[in-house]
C-alpha cells in the first residue's frame, strides 16, 4: 500500500466524502418521510466536527444552509428564472463547450446541462466545494456531461480555445487581477466565443462610501470592486467586443428578499431546520449587509455580456 494511501490529506478527503454522503443521505430521508431518528442520525454524523456558525469557509453545515436558503447545489442566490436570463440569449446547445466560472456545488451547472442538453465544465478556486460537487454530480449520475476544475482566478490558466460560452454569476469580485482573469476568459474561448457575466461592482464611485470598508472587511473573501466602465474597459482591452452592460441591482435585491422571505414562510409553516437555523441566521447577516450597501447606493450588481470577435487574418 502507497504512503499516499494513508496520507493524512486522503484520511481528510475520505472523511469529507463519508460526511457528504450523510448530508445526503439525510435529504434523501427527509424526502421519504423517514424516521425523525434516522435523519438526525445523518445530520450528526455530517456536522460532528463543523464547530460555530460562520461564513468564513465551507463546512458541511454551511453548504447546508445555503442549500437550504438558495436551492439545490446553490452557493448563491440565483433563481431559475435568473439562471435562464443568464444563459438564454447564449443559444447553449449540446454541440457547444460551455464553462462555468465559480461553479461551487455544481448546482447552476446541473441547471445548465439539464436545460440545455449540454456539456459544462465548472472552475473553482475552492477545493471544499470542488470535492463536494463532483460527489453530488456522481452521485446525481451527471458526471458524463460535467467536469470540475480547481483553479486560482487570479493565475487562471484554462486551456486555450477550449469553450464556446463562458459564464458566471457574482464569482469574480474576489479577483484582484481582473485585467489578467479577462484576458484567460478571452484566450479560452474560440473565435465568436460568448461570454456572460454578473456581479457586484461600483457606478461613478470610488469604493471610499461610508460603511464600504467595513463591509468589505466582513466579507468572507475580500471584494475587489472596480466601476462598471472600468470593467467594461479591461474586457475591451483584453479583446471583447462588449454590447450589453445591464444594472440589474433591483432584480438582484428582489431575489435574495424572496429566498429569505421563503425561508421565513417555510420555517413557520413547520418547517424544522433544527442546528442550520442558527447557520442561515449567519448566513443572512451576510447576505442583508450586502443589501444594506445595495440600499445605500455604495454596491451594484451588473450584467455583461461580451463576444470574442472573429480572428481576420
Amino acid at each position: 500500500m502507497s504512503a499516499e494511501a494513508n496520507s493524512p490529506e486522503m484520511d481528510a478527503k475520505q472523511s469529507i466524502k463519508r460526511r457528504l454522503r450523510a448530508w445526503w443521505d439525510g435529504y434523501e430521508l427527509e424526502a421519504e418521510e423517514a424516521t425523525a431518528e434516522a435523519v438526525e442520525e445523518a445530520e450528526r454524523e455530517a456536522v460532528a466536527e463543523d464547530g460555530p456558525p460562520t461564513v468564513k469557509g465551507w463546512s458541511i453545515s454551511r453548504q447546508r444552509s445555503v442549500v437550504t436558503l438558495f436551492g439545490e447545489g446553490m452557493t448563491r442566490c440565483i433563481p431559475d428564472d435568473t439562471k435562464m436570463r443568464l444563459t438564454k440569449p447564449l443559444g447553449i446547445n449540446k454541440k457547444l463547450s460551455v464553462a462555468e466560472l465559480g461553479s461551487g456545488l455544481g448546482g447552476f451547472a446541473h441547471w445548465v446541462s439539464k436545460e440545455y442538453d449540454a456539456y459544462v465544465t465548472g472552475y473553482d478556486p475552492d477545493q471544499i466545494l470542488q470535492d463536494a460537487a463532483i460527489e453530488m454530480t456522481t452521485m446525481a449520475g451527471l458526471n458524463r456531461k460535467i467536469n470540475f476544475f480547481h483553479c486560482d482566478f487570479e493565475n487562471f490558466n484554462p486551456k486555450q480555445r477550449s469553450a464556446d460560452i463562458v459564464y458566471s454569476s457574482e464569482a469574480l469580485f474576489p479577483v484582484k487581477s481582473k485585467a489578467l482573469c479577462f484576458s484567460a476568459i478571452h484566450k479560452m474561448l474560440k473565435p465568436n466565443g460568448q461570454f456572460m457575466m454578473s456581479d457586484y461592482m461600483l457606478e461613478g464611485s470610488d469604493g471610499n462610501a461610508p460603511g464600504m470598508k467595513d463591509w468589505i472587511a466582513a466579507e468572507p473573501l475580500t471584494p475587489y470592486l472596480i466601476d462598471v466602465q472600468e470593467t467594461r474597459t479591461l474586457l475591451t482591452n483584453a479583446g471583447f467586443e462588449v454590447s450589453i452592460a445591464e444594472n440589474v441591482t433591483p432584480e438582484y435585491k428582489s431575489n435574495v428578499l424572496r429566498a429569505f422571505a421563503d425561508y421565513a414562510t417555510r420555517t413557520s409553516n413547520g418547517e424544522k431546520s433544527g442546528h442550520l437555523h442558527d447557520w442561515i441566521l449567519k448566513e443572512g447577516e451576510l447576505w442583508m449587509r450586502r443589501i444594506k450597501m445595495i440600499d445605500a447606493g455604495h454596491l451594484k450588481v451588473f450584467r455583461i455580456y461580451a463576444r470574442k470577435p472573429v480572428e481576420i487574418t
